[in-house]
């Protein structure tokens, strides 16, 4: 348009005789909607004003800016002396209304909410070429490649305003049938496709193009070469043409290799804090090495952390790149500007429209004073994130004027932490269950957590009430207490659960991601309906006085690198669990219990994650009391204990002709997760455990195998939710069987 506005312009002032002295008259013809004086004061020249063509030249593109018109002609008749303007305009149209005509594939509804054009607007032929061009892309997104899209006004109606009609013919469900490429002789055609999203119609792919996908695919072809010795290489072209069955179009994709390049000597100009020797080990390219992009990224990223982890915050690297044409390398130097050390002069912390400051400041490990530090600073981002108050964590820096300092701003976006579920599913074993949770984890903001959670089945019910300080006067001292209570039904007898538990708790400084906490408990356990049957091995219950009490300590210490709490991808949890009840701790109930849970979580290919888990347990006497039946181990199911493909407790050990819970368990699974997003994921698992009476009888190859599908869910305010569904390959009861899990034990 601002071309046309200046053609017009230098037309106009055609036959215009410059030196003219006055303007004597201005008039306007064509305008039926816009007014004469609006005209002429937009135009911005007046009788009695010297002509100039600058000035001309600058009104007519003041009126085209006015959006009104289509086209602008001005005429002049200089016969008398003085200069006769005449300013003759084309108006746009007014709009009554537009349709969309010849859709098929694409809703027309769909297609008029994403056109900007509203009745009684005056339409441009930009905003007419607008609206086509976004048919045009909602068609390609429906396959239609060769659609056309045509445009006509309907004649005015009797206000003046016209309809406008876009005629659309949409042509055939174009795909992309073959990619193939020219002038690769390093990497054949199958290696190339292999890096685009854009993909060959298939059975199972459906050859969408997307313009936005085929240019990010051409990055990532040049990316590909780049990353396998070939720096130099580049995409030329992309020919489009359609296939003989008239349906599928041919990409041919030209490239130019270059030459394949060795990495060649690396050295390192301008440090004097950090000697090259210590520099040299960050370097991920080795002489001889085949060119990669990545490698060169990788180091030029941790010679940079190297130095903002002494504080050089404005420390500047430029590579300097030598290829060697004739030997095939490509030699660096790093020249390094260190600049000043910076320290972080203030720390502020915004968004956190709920979420108490020093809840945030007391996971940081950078403080103000302090020489900036990456490694704590990407620690500190870490510890915030973790807290699963936020959605995300993000950091940024503000110059100070005159200083070498800065200061830190971290910027949260908060999230709901509240919850108010509802769950159901359906067992083998314990048919319809279900649980009821209300729980908020950043209580008024101050980080504290408080719960209530009623979980029901058809053997079970069982009601807690917990509360945790975690930092019990803005110290690493975490304080925390339960109630509950709790019935289960089993088929050889009934037990009641009812007490309480305190937990004291705190980070090791001398042990990183490392806590530990000591929890006493104290319950009364009733057990009845005790079965009759003489050869059971529960039937020792009866030479049992009940109720009695159990008081138990159980030490715990936490090892966790995870990246985040709710579907982890990277780093370990490792819990360590000593649990000892009865002896000089009192109680009726004694027994000493050891648990070990290991979980890992390796970052795979794309959006997927490979998790290995493994649990044992021992449980023994304690001072000379046997452990009572029901604390034996029971494993299937989900949860702690659980071996998926087996309902919950059915994998026990042999005493004698009876299959009872186990002293000694173990349990092997691993997992490979698909993220679909943050708050969904699909998996593949595998799960082996079995329990047995004594750790001599552990048999490593007797173990009931389960293998399946499932996905996981989080819910804002329900927390998360999962469904698997698994094949238990073991045992008299083979088959499938879904399990429901929540909570986070996954």
């Amino acid at each position: 348009m601002r071309t046309l506005v200046l053609l017009l312009a230098a037309a106009a002032a055609i036959g215009i005789d410059a030196d003219a002295s006055d303007i004597s008259t201005i008039q306007v013809e064509g305008n039926s909607f816009v007014t004469d004086s609006l005209v002429v004061r937009t135009f911005g020249m007046r009788p009695g004003d010297v002509f100039t063509q600058e000035a001309a030249s600058r009104g007519i593109r003041n009126l085209f800016n006015l959006g009104y018109f289509s086209g602008i002609d001005l005429r002049a008749d200089s016969s008398s002396g003085r200069l006769d303007l005449l300013i003759s305009v084309v108006e746009n149209r007014i709009l009554s209304d537009f349709t969309i005509e010849g859709l098929d594939c694409l809703d027309e509804d769909d297609a008029r909410d994403s056109i900007f054009l509203f009745p009684g607007q005056t339409v441009s032929l930009l905003e007419v070429e607008t609206a086509k061009r976004t048919i045009l892309a909602m068609l390609a997104e429906k396959h239609r490649h060769l659609a056309t899209v045509g445009s006509r006004w309907d004649a005015p109606d009797a206000g003046g305003r016209s309809r406008l009609v876009f005629e659309v013919d949409e042509g055939p469900d174009v795909r992309v049938g073959e990619i193939v490429f020219e002038g690769n002789e390093a990497f054949d055609d199958g290696d190339l496709r292999g890096e685009m999203k854009t993909k060959q119609d298939s059975f199972w792919r459906s050859g969408r193009l997307r313009e936005s996908d085929l240019a990010e695919d051409l990055g990532k072809i040049e990316r590909y070469y780049r990353d396998h010795g070939y720096p130099d290489a580049r995409v030329l072209g992309v020919e489009r043409s359609m296939m003989d069955d008239g349906r599928h179009l041919r990409l041919l994709i030209t490239v130019s290799e270059g030459r394949r390049y060795e990495f060649g000597t690396v050295g390192f100009e301008g440090n004097t804090a950090i000697p090259d020797s210590v520099l040299a080990a960050s370097v991920r390219m080795r002489q001889g090495d085949e060119y990669r992009i990545s490698r060169f990224e990788q180091t030029l990223d941790s010679v940079y952390e190297q130095f903002q982890d002494l504080g050089y915050f404005y420390a500047s690297i430029e590579p300097s790149v030598s290829a060697d044409t004739t030997a095939g390398e490509i030699s660096v130097v790093f020249n390094i500007t260190e600049g000043e050390r910076a320290h972080i002069r203030r720390i502020e912390i915004t968004g956190n429209t709920r979420t108490m400051d020093n809840v945030i400041r007391r996971q940081l490990r950078v403080y103000p004073g302090d020489l900036f530090q990456r490694s704590a600073l990407i620690r500190s981002l870490r510890n915030i994130f973790y807290l699963n108050y936020f959605n995300n964590v993000a950091p940024d820096f503000r110059a100070i004027e005159g200083s070498s300092d800065v200061d830190l701003i971290v910027s949260v976006e908060e999230k709901s932490t509240g919850k108010a579920g509802f769950g159901a599913g359906y067992g083998g074993r314990d048919g319809f269950n279900g649980y009821l949770e209300l729980g908020e984890q950043n209580l008024f903001g101050r980080g504290q957590s408080i719960s209530i959670n009623y979980e029901f089945s058809k053997s079970t019910n069982n009601v807690q009430l917990s509360f945790t300080e975690p930092w019990f006067r803005d110290t690493p001292l975490t304080l925390g207490g339960e109630l509950f209570h709790t019935t289960t039904d089993r088929s050889q007898y009934d037990r009641t659960r009812t007490g309480g538990a305190v937990t004291v708790g705190r980070v090791l400084p001398w042990m990183d991601f490392t806590s530990a906490s000591v929890r006493y408990m104290l319950e009364r356990t009733n057990v009845y309906n005790i079965t009759t049957d003489s050869t059971s091995y529960y039937y020792s219950l009866r030479d049992m006085e009940w109720p009695r009490w159990t008081s138990s300590a159980r030490f715990t210490v936490v090892r966790d690198s995870r990246d985040r709490q709710v579907f982890p991808s990277s780093g370990s949890q490792n819990t360590v669990i000593a649990e000892f009840a009865g002896g000089p701790l009192g109680g009726n109930i004694g027994y000493q219990k050891y648990l070990m849970d290991n979980r890992w979580y390796i970052p795979s290919v794309w959006k997927c994650i490979f998790t290995l888990r493994t649990r044992t347990g021992l449980l023994t006497s304690l001072a000379g009391k046997s452990p009572p039946a029901y604390e034996l181990f029971e494993l299937g199911g989900t949860g702690f204990y659980g071996v998926r493909g087996y309902d919950s407790g059915t994998i026990g050990a042999v005493e004698g002709y009876n299959t009872v819970g186990g002293k000694f368990m173990l349990i092997l699974s691993a997992e490979y997760r698909l993220r679909v997003i943050d708050q969904l994921q699909f998996a593949a698992f595998m799960d082996a455990g079995n329990t047995w009476s004594t750790v001599a009888l552990a048999d490593i190859g007797n173990l009931h195998r389960g293998a399946g599908l499932g996905f996981r869910i989080e819910v804002p305010m329900l927390g998360i939710m999962g469904l698997d569904y698994a094949y238990g390959f073991d045992g008299p009861n083979q088959g499938w069987r879904p399990h429901f899990q929540f909570g986070t034990d996954f």
